[in-house]
């Protein structure tokens, strides 16, 4: 399937099948999120908009060994100018992907860490591969704070005993570990693993659904409503303001 993206966002591919569920696939190595990222991400979010209806979102990567491993410290600790509206900017776009008119899922084929855990939560299913890749909230390790936007999106999506022990603890899950405390919704092996994803998008188009009078809008609207915290930080928030903000 031909590459949606336009040229220049290298390792970030875009693609639609004769179904409607567009492929999102992150192959940037460990895929931490760095500004040029951020800069296909929301490329790409621009694009899944735009296309008509119906249509499903698979938020994938093309290893098999990291699905998210986080931030880009490095990146970010070399540019200091930058790092803040590039962090932002990627809160920004999980306010796009959290509230798409759309059905979305994430296929975590590797570790997620971070922003990895966070890009998944902003999805509205999650599957694991089996065996290998763990799930974690690394802040507390890293000695950093969660940050407004990606506490309420937690906040949104994880149950208060399972958001206490994977933040205050920076607990690993395997796949049956994180199906156990809810943060993935299924698993499988690798090798099956996409092809279930599909799956999964196809069983939430519309016309599978049996929804007679599906309307785009309001399945946003109702996803903002689900989420408003969470959408208002990330939508609107400042990284830098103070734990104690709304925002």
């Amino acid at each position: 399937m031909a590459d949606l993206l336009p040229a220049g966002h290298d390792g970030v591919t875009l693609s639609c099948d004769e179904s409607g569920v567009l492929t999102l696939s992150l192959d940037r190595g460990e895929n931490r999120v760095d500004k040029a990222m951020v800069d296909a991400l929301t490329a790409a979010l621009t694009i899944v908009e735009s296309r008509p209806h119906p249509k499903a979102l698979l938020v994938t990567s093309g290893g098999e060994k990291f699905f998210m491993n986080g931030l880009d410290l490095q990146w970010m600790s070399e540019h200091a100018e930058q790092a803040i509206s590039v962090l932002e900017g990627f809160w920004r776009l999980l306010a796009r992907l959290l509230t798409l008119d759309c059905h979305t899922v994430a296929a975590v084929n590797g570790h997620a860490f971070g922003a990895g855990v966070f890009l998944a939560l902003a999805c509205d299913w999650r599957l694991m591969r089996t065996r290998r890749g763990f799930l974690c909230f690394p802040e507390l390790n890293l000695g950093m704070r969660l940050s407004k936007g990606f506490a309420e999106l937690s906040k949104a999506k994880l149950a208060p005993a399972t958001l206490r022990e994977a933040v205050l603890t920076g607990k690993r899950y395997g796949s049956a570990a994180a199906l156990a405390a809810g943060l993935i919704d299924g698993e499988c092996a690798i090798e099956e693993l996409h092809a279930e994803a599909t799956r999964c998008c196809i069983s939430m188009l519309p016309g599978s659904l049996k929804l007679a009078r599906f309307d785009p809008t309001a399945l946003h609207t109702m996803k903002v409503e689900l989420y408003t915290d969470a959408f208002r930080a990330l939508s609107s928030g400042l990284t830098q303001a103070d734990p104690m903000s709304r925002l």
